[in-house]
Order: structure tokens, then sequence, then C-alpha cells
């Protein structure tokens, strides 16, 4: 496996770090998290720079590209502007789901939205009694003169409240196995009968998750997504691309937390000399660098696995697992050696620590990673 950049990754990459420091500054950033409020504006500077567009195909105004660009651009994106970053990750899997699935006029609405800086639609999968259990999923969809009827509940459901559509899974009552029963409908958020209430939380302030009721909502036939009772399979096949991409987002976060506290520790003075001087700061720069070292590695191979079409379904479990626990390691470690500015709200060091925890959780949480890489660990060495 070759790592180097390409020539058009480097340029890329560049360009994209540019960006963000001129448009999306530590202030603004710091701004818009304490007040709670999406980044409408540099969402849209991602568009007009052609990001959005990449693995997008050109008929819908895109760039189609690698998926180890696209890895790329995501840590640049954790690195620089995380709260970007991680839209964009939750983007990917009901992009790509459509993109995958999705009916001419599907990707047209959400494909060539998407580029020009619409948001990518919500997920809907989650409920209260199923959110790593999606056998427990109870909302339904029942076909009834020549509409779909939905009925239940979701939560959850990020970006929902700001998104024009929802990618909902509903599952079909009569049909005993709910995974062979659902199906994946995409979904207005004005339509009567749907009603969004957002959530409190402790981290995520720019990106609003909320919980969704649906009590009669009729939409047309040709909302449905793909194959009827075939959402699930659907769903699975881009699980693995979100993973690697919002973790990507974290080890950027990780790298830029990283840098702070290095930086830090060769100008804090106490006892009369810098703190990078004493060798148990030495130790934790060295462990958090060996981390990020690891996470980058492991990152890049997937990516690479993925691009020459070769099954990730342990690696990509092992990513997310090792992935999220390591990149929040390395952020709490440079918030210990930041001390008391790292505890700070006018300092990033916080919100990274807080947004970055979240991500043990979401997209799969670390006990849901093991149940996926354990058995496939023991069957490799079964005996035959």
């Amino acid at each position: 496996m070759d790592f180097r950049l390409t020539e058009e990754q480097e340029l890329l990459l560049k360009s994209l770090s540019e960006l963000l420091e001129r448009e999306a500054p530590e202030t603004v950033q710091g701004e818009l998290d304490e007040t709670h409020t999406f980044p409408h504006k540099l969402w849209q500077v991602l568009a007009d720079a052609g990001i959005l567009g990449l693995g997008i195909p050109e008929e819908y105004g895109g760039t189609p590209t690698d998926i180890m660009t696209l890895t790329l651009v995501c840590e640049m994106l954790g690195k620089y502007a995380y709260d970007l970053g991680i839209v964009y990750g939750l983007g990917v899997i009901t992009i790509k789901d459509i993109q995958d699935f999705g009916s001419p006029a599907q990707k047209e609405l959400i494909l060539g939205g998407f580029v020009k800086g619409g948001l990518p639609a919500a997920l809907g999968i989650s409920e209260p009694q199923a959110t790593s259990d999606a056998s427990g999923l109870k909302t339904t969809a029942v076909l009834q003169n020549g509409e779909w009827v939905i009925n239940g509940q979701k939560i959850y459901c990020t970006m929902s409240n700001i998104a024009d559509y929802i990618l909902l899974m509903a599952r079909d009552p009569t049909i005993e196995n709910p995974y062979k029963g659902m199906s994946m409908f995409l979904l207005p958020t004005h339509t009567p009968g749907v009603r969004i209430n957002p959530l409190r939380k402790m981290a995520w302030w720019t990106t609003p998750t909320c919980e969704v009721f649906l009590d009669d909502v009729h939409l047309p036939q040709d909302a449905l997504v793909g194959t009827v009772n075939n959402g699930w399979f659907q769903l699975m096949k881009n699980f693995e691309i979100e993973r690697l991409a919002l973790v990507a987002v974290c080890l950027g976060g990780a790298q830029a937390a990283f840098e702070d506290a290095a930086y830090y520790a060769n100008q804090r003075i106490q006892f009369g000399q810098p703190i990078g001087k004493f060798q148990l700061i030495q130790k934790k720069l060295v462990d958090m660098m060996v981390k990020l070292e690891n996470m980058r590695n492991m990152a890049y191979k997937v990516a690479w696995m993925m691009d020459q079409g070769i099954p990730v379904r342990l690696e990509h479990a092992l990513f997310k697992l090792y992935g999220a626990q390591a990149s929040q390691e390395v952020i709490d470690d440079a918030l210990q050696i930041m001390g008391g500015l790292g505890i700070m709200m006018d300092h990033r060091i916080q919100r990274l620590w807080r947004n970055n925890r979240i991500m043990r959780i979401g997209g799969g949480t670390d006990e849901i990673m093991y149940n996926i890489a354990g058995p496939l660990i023991l069957k490799m060495f079964s005996k035959k």
C-alpha cells in the first residue's frame, strides 16, 4: 500500500486548509458553538469551493473521486472545522444511499441540491426502544389506496429540524422478521403529520438532534427509495463509509488538539522552564503521537481497501472502535497538558473534548463494534 498523496490530493488539501483558516477562524466557530447556531454560511463556503461535490457524479454537478480522497477531506475538516466535518460525515450515508438506490428524480433532488449547498437528508432510523437494536424498530409503513401511510417515532435524528428531507426507515407490520420487512423512504420534513422537537445534549451544539413524531403521514408511492422491504440491506451497504468518514473527522480533531498541546508545552513556563522539559509531559506527547499514527494508518488502510473493492467489515469495525477511543484519549491528554486553559470555554480544546466524546456512541457504539469484530475474529481462526 502506497499512501503517498497524489499531486491533486496535495493541492486539494492545501486549498481546503487555506479556505478553512480564512473562512472558519476559531472566533467564528466558538461563537457558533456558544449560540448553538448551525454553520449555514460556512457550509455554503464548502459548496462554493466544490468540496460538497466530491464523490458526486458529474451529471448532478459533482466531481467523482475515490474514497481515499474523501477520507483525507474528512480528516482536514476535523482538524480545522470539526463541526463542519461532523455534518459532512453524517451526510455521507444518506447521500450514498440516494446515489446507490434512489430514483433519477430523487438523485436530482438530493445530490443536485447537496452540491449547491443543500443539507444532506437526515437519517431516521433510531427509535426510543430501538437504537443499537434495529430489530426493535416499530415505525410502520402501510400501502393504502396508492399511498404510503407512516406512523411511529424516531429519536436522535440529527439535523431533521433544519434539513428538507429525512431518509426514513419503516417496516411492514405484517412481516415478522423486521430486517426483511424494512423499507427506505424519502420524507419531506414539512409533510403534514410530521412533528419535530429538538433535544438538548452536551455537545454538537451547532448540529441539532431531534425526536420526530409521525402521525398518519401520507407519502406518494415514489417516495420509496430502492426496493420495498429491502431497506435494511440498502442501509447496511454504506454504514462502513459513514463510519470511516466520521472517525477520520475524529482523527483530524485529535491532530488539532495534539498540536495545540505541543505548542503550549513549549511556551508554558513552570518552575523556571517550559513544561515540555518535564518527562511526564514528553511521555504524554509521545503516546499521543503514537495513537495519531495508528489511527491514520488504519484510516488510510480501510480507505485503500474500499477503493480496491476489498471487504472491510472487520477492519472498519476495528477502526471505528479504536479511532473513537484513541482520538478521545489524545484530546483528553491535550486538555490535561493545557491545564486550566484547557477547560476554559474560550479555548477549542474543551469543545473538541465534548464533541468528540459522542463518537464512541454515534455511528455505532463501542459495544456494537465489539459485537461485529469479535465473531469475525473467531471465524478467522475456527477449525476447518
